[in-house]
């Protein structure tokens, strides 16, 4: 018995210590869990915290299409909340119809293994209030996911300012060929003819006519361009002279009206039919109160009633009848000098209306970078006049670097004006605007190289610079002179994230790369400029 009570000891004793180790590993396990909770939950909150803080609207898009996961940029970019989108909706639901199966078809690419899919894009968002906006998206795969992670920038107001310089450009360039032909042309009648063409190519206006009256009122000379069948009785009769003027309309002699003009007091008549998408707008050639004839164009509906179209059309209608009165009275070449110069003024106050609207852009979006590019332009000009380069070309750097910073239009505002250091990412979207503003002004006809001046402002003789790391030769000089501007300028002034380290830091930096980074030549008159003629920042 007494083996058998002991034997019955030793295993109670062995059952005590095995409760005890299986508690102790219990413990163990319980500690081990909370640790690898606190980790996992700091990692989640540290994962959140960065894709809140990206600068622009990002979100998260399963395999099926599911937006997951949003920031407050998105939030504010859709009108919807995290609660309404997050594992509720689908990219899909934000896209145009007219984009969707575009984006479907590299979303599709981008989830086959080695498809190939653009990576940047733009398409048009519908927000919940029904708005639709330009969107520039940047989107990638999360390496051993099946997730894409997007980020999403609103271009909106970079395309309504592009369309808005597209339109004055053409303006300009409706002005400006017009004037061109009647300053050289002496024959009225290729005078009429060219007048049509350059309007019918500049504005693509459906078709252009200009008839002139005879001493006793009839409509004898014309000319036409692109004439559609709305157009064919006024020709029909003007071949047959059988058009005169009564008022402000010209009139069959039946009484058939052939120009609308609802300013007349002649008999009520039918108006000639035009092409269901365009509209006639027709104007007296008149100058020193004397009317040389009509001139009228069927234009599209659209711009019918766009005062900039009508300011238009009435300054060229008033051009063409200058030329005509000095065709025919063979005034002295004196007066058309005049006018021609007068010309250039206005072609000047035209260029720099377009300069003012995109700095009146610019300013509305960041006023910091607004006065920086004044004052980058101040000390350009006088570094192009220090080097002794001709007026023209100066004139060429003060609009270009007036405007150098416009690709800062197509960036967030919080970036902009950013109190703390960039982060890599920001510095990277940053650097994107040489290549944004080209992009805007490279459809302007501008009598000088402004866009690739922009584009180059950021190289550097070494090719350190961007967006394109050109070197030495292959920098336009205006971008060289503009280059170190707008460096001196910004060391000089207070920045959001920094306070000003002024103006001896900045003639340092470009001393002590004076033939690495910039150009000596440039190096020099700046240093000049400062040491020497008291240059100083308005």
């Amino acid at each position: 018995m007494k083996n058998e009570d002991k034997t019955k000891a030793e295993l109670i004793k062995e059952l005590k210590t095995l409760r005890k180790e299986r508690e102790k590993g219990v413990l163990r396990n319980i500690f081990e869990y909370k640790e690898a909770d606190k980790i996992l939950k700091e990692s989640e909150e540290k994962y959140r915290t960065v894709f809140e803080n990206t600068g622009t609207a990002t979100i998260i898009i399963e395999e099926d299409k599911t937006i997951s996961m949003v920031n407050t940029q998105s939030e504010k970019m859709y009108g919807y909340s995290k609660e309404e989108i997050e594992n509720k909706m689908k990219w899909t639901d934000f896209v145009i119809p007219e984009d969707l199966e575009r984006m479907k078809k590299y979303h599709i690419a981008r989830r086959k293994s080695g498809g190939e899919a653009p990576t940047e894009y733009e398409f048009h968002l519908i927000d919940k209030k029904g708005n639709i906006k330009d969107i520039f998206l940047k989107i990638g795969m999360i390496p051993g996911t099946k997730k894409s992670v997007a980020s999403l920038m609103d271009i909106t107001e970079r395309k309504q300012a592009e369309e808005k310089i597209k339109h004055l450009n053409l303006v300009l360039r409706a002005i400006r060929s017009v004037n061109q032909l009647i300053t050289k042309e002496k024959n009225r009648e290729r005078l009429l003819k060219g007048a049509c063409n350059n309007l019918i190519e500049t504005r693509g206006y459906h078709s252009a006519w200009i008839a002139l009256l005879n001493e006793g009122g009839k409509l004898e000379t014309y000319a036409e361009a692109g004439l559609g069948n709305e157009f064919l009785p006024i020709v029909e009769m003007l071949k047959k002279g059988e058009l005169i003027v009564c008022g402000n309309k010209a009139l069959k002699q039946q009484g058939v009206v052939t120009i609308k003009d609802p300013a007349s007091t002649c008999p009520e008549c039918p108006l000639i039919k035009l092409h269901p998408d365009q509209r006639a707008m027709t104007i007296r050639l008149e100058h020193d109160k004397k009317v040389y004839g009509f001139m009228s164009v069927s234009i599209p509906t659209h711009l019918a009633d766009n005062q900039e179209e009508q300011s238009l059309f009435k300054e060229v209608a008033g051009d063409i009848a200058f030329a005509i009165h000095d065709i025919i009275l063979d005034k002295e070449r004196k007066k058309a000098e005049e006018k021609l110069q007068e010309t250039h003024q206005r072609l000047k106050k035209s260029m720099d209306a377009t300069i003012d609207t995109m700095s009146r852009v610019i300013e509305a979006k960041d006023p910091y970078t607004s006065r920086h590019q004044h004052r980058v332009c101040q000390l350009a000009v006088s570094l192009a006049r220090e080097i002794g380069l001709p007026e023209d070309m100066i004139e060429g750097i003060r609009i270009a670097s007036l405007i150098h910073d416009i690709g800062k239009i197509g960036l967030p505002t919080e970036i902009l004006s950013k109190p703390t250091k960039l982060t890599d990412i920001e510095f990277r979207l940053i650097k994107g605007h040489s290549q944004i503003g080209y992009d805007i002004l490279k459809s302007i006809d501008f009598p000088y190289p402004i866009a690739n001046i922009v584009l180059q402002h950021h190289e550097r003789l070494d090719g350190s610079g961007y967006p394109n790391n050109l070197k030495a030769d292959k920098i336009l000089l205006e971008a060289k002179i503009i280059g170190v501007a707008d460096v001196v300028e910004a060391m000089s002034s207070h920045r959001p994230y920094r306070p000003a380290l002024g103006t001896d830091k900045a003639l340092e930096e470009i001393s002590q790369n004076r033939g690495i980074l910039y150009d000596p030549e440039v190096v020099d008159a700046c240093l000049k400029l400062f040491r020497e003629k008291g240059f100083k920042f308005k």
